[in-house]
């Protein structure tokens, strides 16, 4: 069920009025927007809407013109963005996996030292792959000869290691097919325990909490905040 907004919660990432212009393009104009904790919700709109910049935005990538974004009330200037990106699996529609080997893509983010720890082991590299639908013994495969569809599936098996429990993704299932595409709905659904996402698939849509619309400045000021159940 969706965590519908309540005034006694803290939202888990909050956008209080931002304001974003991108190549003279006013895309938000003192927007605002909540997650909680447990909510899985979709982002939608027509192309240059600005899905993508404001995932960026919300995800600590990038930041508003004006405006400001928090995560569990810690604005991301002040310590906020240190504390997402420890809870955080941002998966890009454009994937980038600086490494040569599936194994070597896997085990890139425990290298850090905070995550040392958190190493895995070869057996769950193999679980991971598996429930990400590519082959337990492509481990020394090259990533170079990865297809689209097969960067994402490792970029979701590798989410899967990391065990963080807020996942914001772009287009997550855009190169796959109808099969991989469900498969992957099915992972996102079961091991995302909050999702924020932009996708065109209508099953995804389906199966979100609640599918928000970006605004196109008609109006303002501007909310994505979710309503209160009738």
């Amino acid at each position: 069920m969706p965590a519908y907004q309540d005034a006694k919660r803290v939202p888990l990432i909050e956008a209080r009025s931002i304001s974003v212009t991108r190549q003279g393009h006013q895309l938000f104009k003192e927007y605002s927007f909540k997650l909680y904790e447990g909510d899985k919700l979709c982002l939608s709109g027509p192309s240059g809407r600005g899905k993508t910049v404001l995932l960026r935005i919300l995800a600590g990538l990038d930041a508003p013109d004006s405006g400001q974004v928090f995560f569990n009330g810690m604005p991301y200037t002040t310590g906020g963005r240190k504390q997402l990106y420890k809870s955080l699996n941002w998966l890009p529609q454009r994937v980038c996996l600086l490494a040569d080997t599936i194994r070597a893509a896997l085990v890139a983010p425990f290298e850090v030292q905070a995550n040392l720890k958190l190493k895995p082991t070869e057996a769950e590299m193999r679980a991971a792959l598996t429930t990400a639908g590519l082959p337990k013994s492509a481990l020394a495969q090259a990533t170079q000869s990865l297809s689209g569809g097969e960067r994402q599936r490792l970029v979701l098996a590798r989410a899967l290691l990391l065990k963080r429990p807020l996942w914001i993704a772009d287009e997550p299932t855009a190169a796959l097919d109808k099969t991989r595409t469900l498969a992957c709905t099915k992972l996102l659904l079961e091991h995302a325990g909050t999702l924020l996402l932009v996708t065109h698939d209508p099953h995804l849509h389906s199966k979100v909490d609640k599918v928000i619309e970006l605004p196109d400045l008609a109006s303002t000021p501007q909310s994505g905040q979710q309503e209160q159940p009738q």
